[in-house]
């Protein structure tokens, strides 16, 4: 058995929260040692994953263990080139946010035991691989979140956190919903005949090299098997119990394949990678809600149940309220982390497992995101508080995010990735430094500096380049994940289908998003202008600059949206393959809208494991309701 890495990566905060909580109050010092040494691990296994993970489309560091039988949930990790970014950049946000706290004086100890917790959560939500614990990781955030804003915020604390809290909470009972709902779906037993064949011909292809090493190899054990082919102990059992019908599947083709899978059970799962497989199980038509099929739905569910956390408008008010009466920490978290688990959950969990969905709804998703870069924009441009000009500025940048989901195109997707690791890194970069000269001034006002640049050089140094990645400048990291979400959406078609509602051509979206760059550059430069050039207010003569700990939270951030806007190659490696494959996946469905093409398809997803589709040209009939043409797909390790 390999060792648990990711398990060390989820939970060695919780072993430093509970270091913490055993270490008496009076020796603060210790606590906040004691915390930065436990959250320095999740940086180590990230820095480490950084250079050691290779992205083949596949799942790594896999560990799957039976958690609660009745349900069939288990507590299942796994990383790709999906996760891996966000891996890296929880580890090392995280860590800079337990350093960045020091200054912390009130109730030290229930403070750090606190974002220890939040930490761990934080890192489940990009590990897991089961919908149950997924869930389990997003509402264990909520509560640390809340208590982080509510004491120790600002003078509208209170407020700020039941707000946080109302909007997260309406967004995670939609998606209680759409996890119940699947589960409850996912055994094939109230779909079309169709759609339950389909189905288990992408299951079999799953569990097709299960199958053959579990009938060839007679002296392996079960266990060695399934942790080997990714199988968790319900699905095994069930294959075992029914091997030979399965082994009747594999061999038969045609026709007579369909009659084969028929007889093959399936059983009610959370598993991200079957519901992936089973995903034609959700095109049913509900009939209460006439032509709209179940899969429509509950993407409409996840859809408002990620756009909170991103935020996307109108779900956005809660955010410039958290950031501004947060502690700086909790506000590098916000921005740096928690504004991306949106994004990651439309890629791990609404785009895979509803992708005809995801082609549907992929204008208004893309207006949205347009929208959110515009009006992001123009509010940061309204503003005098340096925290609310920030906020603003991650609505804003979130927008490219959506835009790049909503092209599913490769190069529009994985900008879309890069966007949510750029963006965590000089967003936190800036919340940072309004901390610092918070803590000198006591108060936000950009009206009320001017001349900082001549009294705090360094200070200004870093701030310029925060600024100018913020901003997309060449050269620093922004610039390439807003360039690939440009081209890719620029490339898209899916605006100009005969399924498109409205029918918005996405050449026209982009140049229209490319407004937000000259709009984001105005409001960072004023600001800039207001806060650094000028005469020197005489009462911020005395102040110090940068001091040796800030320091230490800042250079490594500046080193790395330096060195990926220089040299970005690494970080499209880690996670380009993965897009690959899923924006396949997500074409390839809506095509063949779940039907068509099946066992080409199956077999494909047997050759190249849990996540590939290989060497598939789709041409689309022409009356095709999803028609997306002369798409070539290409998923190679």
């Amino acid at each position: 058995m390999e060792f648990p890495l990711l398990s060390l990566y989820v939970f060695a905060p919780v072993l430093g929260m509970a270091a913490v909580l055993c270490i008496p109050s009076k020796y603060s010092d210790i606590v906040k040692t004691t915390a930065a040494a436990f959250a320095a691990i999740p940086l180590i296994i990230g820095i480490y994953l950084f250079f050691a993970f290779r992205d083949t489309g596949t799942i790594h560091y896999y560990e799957s263990h039976l958690w609660l039988g009745s349900l069939n949930a288990y507590y299942k990790l796994g990383m790709d080139g999906l996760s891996a970014p966000m891996l890296v950049l929880s580890g090392l946000v995280g860590f800079i946010s337990v350093v960045a706290s020091w200054g912390i004086d009130k109730q030290v100890k229930g403070y750090f035991a606190l974002i220890l917790l939040l930490l761990a959560g934080m890192n489940g939500v990009f590990c897991a691989l089961d919908f149950f614990l997924f869930y389990v990781f997003w509402e264990l955030m909520l509560l640390p979140m809340y208590f982080l804003i509510g004491i120790w915020g600002g003078p509208q604390r209170v407020y700020a956190a039941i707000k946080f809290f109302l909007y997260t909470m309406a967004g995670s009972v939609l998606m209680l919903v759409v996890m119940l709902a699947t589960w409850y779906w996912s055994d094939a037993q109230y779909s079309a005949p169709e759609h339950q064949v389909y189905a288990k011909k992408m299951a079999l292809a799953v569990y097709e090299p299960f199958i053959k090493d579990l009938a060839e190899s007679k002296d392996a054990k079960l266990d060695d098997l399934m942790q080997k082919h990714m199988i968790d102990s319900t699905a095994a059992e069930n294959i075992k119990a029914h091997l030979d019908d399965f082994k009747a599947s594999v061999a038969a083709t045609g026709t007579a394949k369909d009659e084969a899978v028929k007889k093959i059970p399936l059983e009610r799962t959370f598993d991200f990678i079957q519901l992936k497989a089973r995903f034609a199980l959700f095109l049913g038509k509900i009939k209460f809600i006439g032509e709209h099929t179940f899969a429509f739905l509950m993407f409409l569910f996840l859809y408002v149940a990620f756009a909170i956390k991103v935020p996307v408008f109108p779900f956005h008010t809660w955010l410039p309220w958290a950031h501004v009466e947060a502690p700086t920490a909790i506000s590098v978290i916000l921005a740096g982390i928690l504004l991306k688990m949106g994004v990651y959950g439309f890629l791990r969990i609404a785009y895979p497992i509803f992708p005809t969905a995801a082609v549907l709804y992929a204008v208004p998703i893309a207006l949205f995101g347009v929208f959110n870069i515009l009006y992001g924009a123009c509010c940061a441009m309204a503003q005098d508080d340096l925290k609310k000009i920030v906020a603003y500025s991650s609505v804003s940048h979130m927008g490219y995010c959506m835009l790049g989901l909503a092209a599913l195109t490769t190069a529009g997707m994985t900008g879309s990735v890069l966007q949510m690791f750029n963006h965590g890194t000089s967003t936190s970069m800036m919340f940072l430094l309004v901390g610092v000269i918070y803590d000198r001034a006591h108060h936000r006002d950009v009206n009320r500096f001017g001349g900082l640049a001549a009294q705090m050089p360094r200070y200004a140094g870093i701030f310029t380049v925060a600024l100018f990645a913020s901003m997309g400048l060449p050269g620093l990291s922004g610039f390439i994940s807003e360039i690939l979400v440009f081209l890719g959406a620029f490339n898209s078609n899916l605006g100009s289908g005969a399924w498109a509602r409205p029918h918005v051509d996405f050449t026209l979206l982009t140049a229209i998003s490319a407004i937000g760059v000259v709009l984001t550059a105005a409001y960072l430069l004023w600001m800039m202008q207001r806060v650094f050039f000028g005469p020197l207010n005489e009462k911020y003569k005395g102040y110090a600059d940068l001091s040796g700990r800030e320091m230490f939270t800042l250079v490594p951030l500046v080193v790395v949206v330096i060195a990926l806007g220089v040299y970005p190659k690494p970080l499209i490696d880690l996670t380009q393959t993965s897009v690959k494959v899923l924006q396949d996946h997500v074409v390839a469905s809506a095509a063949n809208k779940g039907l068509k093409s099946s066992e080409k398809q199956a077999e494909g997803v047997a050759e190249n494991s849990k996540f590939k589709i290989q060497d598939s040209k789709l041409a689309a009939e022409q009356n095709s309701k999803f028609k997306i043409q002369n798409s070539k797909l290409a998923a190679e390790k």
